[in-house]
């Protein structure tokens, strides 16, 4: 027993000097190479009307690309109406991602982004929806939960005009406002001038808004 396993080592470390540098990089760095050192919680978040398949590729230690599309980088699919997944991914030391999403029963829609993460960092992977055209936002996760109010954070597929209790201001498609604050979950929150209704949310939580000129598209919990 002992003297197999001896040879099977022996056998490992004469095939790994045999090997060129190159060779031997390429073995060690397998379909996503990566650490946990590195390691980042991802909340995927689907804000359009397809079910979409998520991957998630690591570019290489040389810099080289990976095909995100391929099957072998697929995470999970997410249909639309659905809350979110949560997922852990290991990066490598470059910390540079490749994300893809695409639908999945409909030929054409997708879209991918390359994006460079930090450290023990959460975030999310928002896929949006502009007319046909799918759209990607990859953003820090936040909470800032407060008693007795609703943190919330409003992101624009179109340009729109936000109201929170008296406070007015303009977000732009593709933008991410910073928290805002109410206690009124009838009248506290508009959007284009229609009253979003928050009173099936829980006070004292944190949550993304996903709103365009009809108002309210849909709700996240934050982190």
């Amino acid at each position: 027993m002992n003297t197999f396993k001896f040879i099977t080592f022996s056998g490992v470390l004469v095939f790994l000097v045999a090997c060129d540098s190159d060779e031997v990089t390429e073995k060690l760095e397998t379909a996503n190479f990566g650490s946990d050192y590195y390691k980042n919680e991802y909340q995927l978040l689907n804000a359009t009307d397809y079910e979409l398949d998520y991957h998630i590729a690591n570019v290489k230690l040389n810099g080289e690309e990976r095909d995100v599309a391929d099957e072998e980088y697929y995470v999970a699919t997410i249909i639309t109406g659905s809350q979110s997944q949560n997922i852990g991914h290991e990066s490598n030391a470059l910390r540079e991602l490749r994300v893809y999403v695409a639908a999945r029963n409909v030929y054409g829609p997708e879209v991918q982004r390359k994006v460079e993460v930090s450290k023990d960092k959460n975030y999310n992977l928002l896929a949006w929806q502009q007319g046909e055209q799918l759209k990607l936002n990859v953003f820090k996760q936040k909470r800032d939960d407060k008693a007795n109010a609703l943190a919330i954070r409003v992101f624009a597929t179109q340009t729109i005009d936000v109201k929170f209790n008296n406070k007015q201001f303009m977000l732009d498609a593709g933008e991410l406002s910073a928290f805002n604050f109410t206690e009124h979950c009838v009248d506290g929150l508009s959007v284009e001038g229609q009253r979003v209704d928050l009173c099936d949310l829980s006070f004292g939580r944190s949550y993304l808004l996903v709103a365009g000129k009809t108002g309210k598209q849909f709700m996240f919990t934050e982190g």
